[in-house]
């Protein structure tokens, strides 16, 4: 995927721009596409803005799936040039996740920040710290018999 910053500054067709960053970065142990930074916790006011910063990585989007709990305001349609794109929520679903399902049948999946909070600069794949911490904790599988034993 295709590095994508939008800051802030940049001003959106309905507004100030959603800080959102679309490069690789880690949610726990699992690799995420990119990161969101909601303003508020009013997805009426939120998504209209982002979903055409997010077409740009794989065309139209067609339905959003994110986490049920922190949102004040949840839309269940949206309007986006001409046409509805589908928001459903999921008591499953980490509140810190939100998956992108486009028109072609991808998806691709975002890091949701807690709405309101400044972007920070995310873990970036590879950087070590989260496997660091896991060896120590003994997380790891340490040494497999075979290689011990030569």
């Amino acid at each position: 995927m295709a590095s994508l910053t939008i800051h802030p500054a940049s001003p959106g067709p309905s507004g100030p721009a959603p800080r959102v960053r679309l490069e690789p970065v880690r949610l726990h142990y699992t690799l995420l596409d990119g990161s969101w930074w909601p303003g508020s916790t009013d997805l009426n006011a939120e998504l209209p803005v982002l979903v055409p910063v997010l077409e740009q990585v794989r065309g139209p989007v067609t339905r959003l799936l994110l986490g049920a709990a922190s949102w004040a305001a949840r839309p269940h349609h949206l309007m986006v040039a001409g046409r509805v794109v589908t928001v459903r929520y999921l008591a499953g679903q980490s509140p810190a996740m939100m998956t992108v399902v486009c028109a072609d049948g991808g998806t691709f999946t975002l890091r949701v920040t807690t709405p309101g909070a400044a972007p920070a600069v995310p873990d970036q794949p590879g950087s070590g710290r989260h496997e660091e911490t896991w060896e120590t904790e003994g997380g790891g599988l340490g040494r497999l018999p075979t290689e011990a034993v030569r």
